[in-house]
């Protein structure tokens, strides 16, 4: 089921609010028929819905009775016209998103997760994708190499159709275990999944009332299942993406660590062009925050790029991408118990306790594998001097190395 619920039989109607809402990344589920919508009302996770008022078969006073018995309560608008005992918006796009936006948790994209998804090379209109894979009542795969954002997708897909609901990943080497509720079930690495356990997890998530995602390298889901699926192309096949993309995350981290923001020379640019990025999205992001952080210049410059920064354009670029991924895995892997754990209280949240006890670990290894060279410790890390030495003292290590 979906937050918002669109009933109309009119192409119109779909053409003005539902498609454009879709691409917003509200989570609407459109419906085109009496019974449907009464259905629609009774699922648990609807919180509103536009009832277009030349919906066949329509009848207002038990439509709203009927959402007024639902204990989850949902709200009930009349899209154009009038109806008895509805509350009436106007029939356009714009009136439906600030009802839809009004919810709380509506799982609406923000502005900049609807850029990202414009430039993952998934066509002209990615979030009608989207819409469709969250719309429809089966299993979804997302398909594509490593660094695509197979993950991030698939959480985009499960904010857009149920998205009060836990998403829960599931890592190679463990299996799917019961919980209560349901939500959303992430496998990762699928293509490295025996096909059995991948159609035994499926069947028995879906009994209990939970939809699966799984994450793959393959070019085929496992047989034996109807699935849903989307394709996430190589950033090579998308080249005229790597320009704008760079340049939000240039935008994007700048602002993230208060760095002034940088502009990239023309020589810089033909080399990101060029270069076939193997770890694609994720490999071209970790570039530029490289970049942004051992270089002090405002203007990059692609002949006086520093050392760490250069070899990620050259063929050793991609065993760094895939140590960077495994130390992902890693992470969160040490990280799964802490925050099962943990327990919100006054004083340090959970991400400050786990960014500063990381970050501290690393500068107190980096000083020490150097012998307290704060200038070698610095370029191994990637990072100005200052920044290091402003770092050190924050987390109380100005001592450390000395």
């Amino acid at each position: 089921m979906s937050v918002l619920v669109v009933a109309t039989s009119r192409d119109e109607i779909r053409a003005e609010v539902v498609v454009p809402l879709s691409r917003t990344g509200v989570p609407v589920r459109p419906i085109a028929d009496w019974e449907s919508l009464c259905r629609a009302v009774c699922g648990v996770d609807t919180r509103l819905v536009l009832v277009d008022s030349e919906l066949p078969r329509l009848d207002p006073v038990l439509l709203d009775a009927l959402a007024r018995s639902m204990d989850h309560k949902p709200r009930v608008r009349v899209l154009g016209g009038r109806l008895p005992v509805l509350t009436r918006i106007p029939a356009t796009f714009r009136a439906a998103q600030r009802e839809a936006l009004r919810l709380p948790g509506s799982g609406a994209l923000t502005d900049a997760e609807r850029l990202d998804v414009t430039w993952m090379g998934m066509g002209p209109q990615p979030l009608d994708q989207l819409a469709r894979l969250a719309a429809a009542p089966l299993p979804f795969c997302v398909e594509g190499e490593r660094g695509t954002g197979k993950e991030r997708i698939a959480r985009f897909v499960h904010r857009m159709s149920r998205p009060e609901r836990p998403f829960v990943v599931v890592p190679l080497g463990q299996r799917w275990e019961r919980m209560p509720g349901n939500g959303t079930i992430y496998l990762e690495s699928g293509h490295k999944r025996e096909a059995g356990e991948v159609r035994a997890a499926v069947r028995e998530a879906t009994a209990l009332g939970w939809r699966v995602g799984v994450g793959t390298r393959a070019a085929e889901p496992p047989s034996g299942l109807e699935w849903a699926r989307v394709t996430l192309p190589p950033l090579r096949a998308h080249a005229a993406d790597i320009k704008p993309l760079a340049l939000e995350y240039i935008a994007r981290h700048s602002q993230r660590m208060g760095l002034p923001l940088r502009t990239f020379d023309r020589e810089l640019w033909s080399l990101l062009i060029g270069w076939r990025w193997p770890g694609n999205l994720r490999e071209l992001e970790m570039f530029v925050v490289q970049a942004l952080t051992q270089t002090e210049a405002r203007a990059i410059r692609g002949r006086s790029l520093p050392e760490g920064v250069a070899r990620l354009l050259r063929a050793g670029g991609e065993g760094v991408v895939k140590d960077i991924s495994g130390f992902e895995e890693a992470s969160e892997a040490r990280l799964r118990d802490v925050v099962a754990t943990y327990t919100p209280g006054p004083g340090l949240t959970l991400y400050g306790l786990v960014t500063e006890a990381a970050e501290r670990a690393l500068l107190r290894l980096a000083l020490t594998r150097t012998g307290g060279n704060r200038k070698a410790a610095a370029s191994l890390l990637g990072v100005a001097r200052n920044t290091l030495a402003s770092r050190s003292r924050a987390l109380g290590l100005e001592s450390a190395g000395e």
